[in-house]
Protein backbone atom coordinates (compact mmCIF):
# COMPACT_ATOMS: atom_id res chain seq x y z
CA UNK A 1 0.00 0.00 0.00
CA UNK A 2 2.84 2.40 0.83
CA UNK A 3 4.39 1.96 -2.61
CA UNK A 4 1.08 2.88 -4.29
CA UNK A 5 1.16 6.49 -3.10
CA UNK A 6 4.82 6.78 -4.09
CA UNK A 7 4.04 5.45 -7.56
CA UNK A 8 1.13 7.91 -7.87
CA UNK A 9 3.38 10.81 -6.78
CA UNK A 10 6.00 9.90 -9.41
CA UNK A 11 3.30 9.62 -12.11
CA UNK A 12 1.79 12.94 -11.01
CA UNK A 13 5.22 14.58 -11.15
CA UNK A 14 5.79 13.35 -14.73
CA UNK A 15 2.29 14.39 -15.86
CA UNK A 16 2.76 17.80 -14.27
CA UNK A 17 6.10 18.31 -16.03
CA UNK A 18 4.44 17.46 -19.37
CA UNK A 19 1.63 19.95 -18.72
CA UNK A 20 4.12 22.63 -17.71
CA UNK A 21 6.07 22.08 -20.93
CA UNK A 22 2.88 22.33 -23.02
CA UNK A 23 1.64 25.54 -21.42
CA UNK A 24 5.13 27.07 -21.57
CA UNK A 25 5.29 26.26 -25.30
CA UNK A 26 2.04 28.17 -25.83
CA UNK A 27 3.31 31.10 -23.73
CA UNK A 28 6.59 31.17 -25.66
CA UNK A 29 4.74 31.28 -28.99
CA UNK A 30 2.55 34.08 -27.66
CA UNK A 31 5.60 36.06 -26.50
CA UNK A 32 7.21 35.57 -29.92
CA UNK A 33 4.22 37.16 -31.66
CA UNK A 34 2.28 34.02 -32.60
CA UNK A 35 -0.78 35.12 -30.70
CA UNK A 36 -3.50 33.40 -32.73
CA UNK A 37 -6.78 33.66 -30.86
CA UNK A 38 -5.19 34.18 -27.42
CA UNK A 39 -6.14 37.43 -25.71
CA UNK A 40 -3.82 39.39 -23.40
CA UNK A 41 -5.99 38.37 -20.45
CA UNK A 42 -5.85 34.68 -21.37
CA UNK A 43 -2.06 34.88 -21.85
CA UNK A 44 -1.70 36.53 -18.43
CA UNK A 45 -3.81 33.81 -16.84
CA UNK A 46 -1.75 31.10 -18.54
CA UNK A 47 1.45 32.72 -17.22
CA UNK A 48 0.01 32.70 -13.70
CA UNK A 49 -1.08 29.08 -14.15
CA UNK A 50 2.40 28.09 -15.35
CA UNK A 51 4.01 29.77 -12.36
CA UNK A 52 1.71 28.01 -9.91
CA UNK A 53 2.26 24.67 -11.64
CA UNK A 54 6.04 25.12 -11.44
CA UNK A 55 5.88 25.91 -7.74
CA UNK A 56 3.69 22.83 -7.24
CA UNK A 57 6.24 20.72 -9.17
CA UNK A 58 8.98 21.93 -6.81
CA UNK A 59 6.88 20.98 -3.77
CA UNK A 60 6.11 17.58 -5.28
CA UNK A 61 9.79 17.03 -6.07
CA UNK A 62 10.68 17.88 -2.45
CA UNK A 63 8.06 15.42 -1.17
CA UNK A 64 9.52 12.72 -3.40
CA UNK A 65 13.03 13.51 -2.19
CA UNK A 66 11.94 13.32 1.46
CA UNK A 67 10.36 9.94 0.69
CA UNK A 68 13.71 8.79 -0.70
CA UNK A 69 12.54 8.73 -4.30
CA UNK A 70 14.41 10.21 -7.23
CA UNK A 71 11.65 10.55 -9.85
CA UNK A 72 14.19 10.93 -12.64
CA UNK A 73 17.68 9.68 -12.00
CA UNK A 74 18.95 11.23 -15.23
CA UNK A 75 17.33 14.60 -14.46
CA UNK A 76 18.92 17.21 -12.27
CA UNK A 77 17.00 18.72 -9.40
CA UNK A 78 14.46 21.32 -10.51
CA UNK A 79 15.90 24.75 -11.06
CA UNK A 80 15.45 27.46 -8.49
CA UNK A 81 11.96 28.73 -8.07
CA UNK A 82 10.78 30.61 -11.15
CA UNK A 83 9.72 34.24 -11.10
CA UNK A 84 5.99 34.80 -11.07
CA UNK A 85 4.65 35.90 -14.44
CA UNK A 86 5.03 39.60 -15.12
CA UNK A 87 1.71 41.26 -15.93
CA UNK A 88 1.57 42.49 -19.50
CA UNK A 89 -0.76 45.39 -18.73
CA UNK A 90 0.33 48.72 -17.30
CA UNK A 91 -1.27 50.59 -14.45
CA UNK A 92 -1.88 50.05 -10.76
CA UNK A 93 -1.84 46.72 -8.93
CA UNK A 94 -2.19 45.48 -5.39
CA UNK A 95 -0.60 42.38 -3.86
CA UNK A 96 -2.83 39.30 -3.73
CA UNK A 97 -1.97 38.66 -0.07
CA UNK A 98 -3.50 41.93 1.06
CA UNK A 99 -0.27 43.61 2.12
CA UNK A 100 -0.84 47.39 2.10
CA UNK A 101 1.08 48.40 -1.02
CA UNK A 102 0.13 50.17 -4.19
CA UNK A 103 2.24 49.02 -7.15
CA UNK A 104 2.68 50.78 -10.49
CA UNK A 105 3.74 49.18 -13.78
CA UNK A 106 4.60 52.19 -15.92
CA UNK A 107 4.77 52.59 -19.68
CA UNK A 108 8.59 52.20 -19.60
CA UNK A 109 8.11 48.65 -18.25
CA UNK A 110 9.55 49.55 -14.87
CA UNK A 111 7.86 48.91 -11.55
CA UNK A 112 7.58 50.93 -8.37
CA UNK A 113 5.56 50.68 -5.21
CA UNK A 114 4.71 52.59 -2.09
CA UNK A 115 3.25 51.55 1.25
CA UNK A 116 -0.30 52.78 1.55
CA UNK A 117 -0.26 55.69 3.98
CA UNK A 118 -2.81 58.51 4.34
CA UNK A 119 -0.78 60.84 2.10
CA UNK A 120 -0.52 58.36 -0.77
CA UNK A 121 -4.10 58.56 -1.93
CA UNK A 122 -4.02 62.35 -2.10
CA UNK A 123 -0.90 62.34 -4.27
CA UNK A 124 -1.65 59.45 -6.56
CA UNK A 125 -2.82 61.64 -9.44
CA UNK A 126 0.85 62.29 -10.14
CA UNK A 127 2.92 59.25 -9.16
CA UNK A 128 6.19 61.18 -9.45
CA UNK A 129 5.20 63.31 -6.47
CA UNK A 130 5.51 60.22 -4.31
CA UNK A 131 9.28 60.27 -4.62
CA UNK A 132 9.43 63.57 -2.80
CA UNK A 133 6.61 63.31 -0.31
CA UNK A 134 6.88 59.74 0.93
CA UNK A 135 10.12 58.15 2.06
CA UNK A 136 8.87 54.59 1.45
CA UNK A 137 8.83 54.97 -2.34
CA UNK A 138 10.69 51.98 -3.78
CA UNK A 139 12.31 53.72 -6.72
CA UNK A 140 12.07 52.21 -10.19
CA UNK A 141 12.76 48.51 -10.52
CA UNK A 142 12.72 45.70 -13.00
CA UNK A 143 10.26 42.85 -12.45
CA UNK A 144 12.87 40.49 -10.96
CA UNK A 145 13.83 43.15 -8.39
CA UNK A 146 10.21 43.87 -7.48
CA UNK A 147 9.52 40.16 -6.93
CA UNK A 148 12.33 39.96 -4.36
CA UNK A 149 10.66 42.71 -2.29
CA UNK A 150 7.39 40.79 -1.81
CA UNK A 151 6.44 37.41 -0.42
CA UNK A 152 5.28 34.63 -2.74
CA UNK A 153 1.72 35.04 -1.51
CA UNK A 154 1.58 38.51 -3.13
CA UNK A 155 1.58 36.97 -6.63
CA UNK A 156 0.00 37.05 -9.07
CA UNK A 157 -0.75 40.73 -8.56
CA UNK A 158 -4.30 42.03 -8.75
CA UNK A 159 -4.78 44.73 -11.39
CA UNK A 160 -6.86 47.72 -10.41
CA UNK A 161 -9.27 48.65 -13.15
CA UNK A 162 -10.64 51.99 -12.10
CA UNK A 163 -12.13 55.19 -13.30
CA UNK A 164 -11.46 57.16 -10.16
CA UNK A 165 -9.75 57.25 -6.81
CA UNK A 166 -12.61 55.76 -4.75
CA UNK A 167 -12.08 52.38 -6.41
CA UNK A 168 -8.37 52.31 -5.51
CA UNK A 169 -9.08 53.45 -1.95
CA UNK A 170 -11.72 50.73 -1.52
CA UNK A 171 -9.46 48.02 -2.96
CA UNK A 172 -6.65 48.98 -0.61
CA UNK A 173 -8.98 49.25 2.36
CA UNK A 174 -10.50 45.83 1.59
CA UNK A 175 -7.02 44.31 1.51
CA UNK A 176 -5.79 45.84 4.80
Amino acid sequence: MEDDYKTRMVEEFHELKDRINKINDIIEKYNNGQRGHITVREASLMMAQSYIMQVYALVLFDRLTVAGINPESDDVEPEEKPLPPEPQSHGFFIPRDGSPYLILHDMDDTWSYVKNKPGVMSKIHNWTELTYGINLFSGYRHWSELVKDFQDSAFPLIPLNFSGMPVIAKALADNN
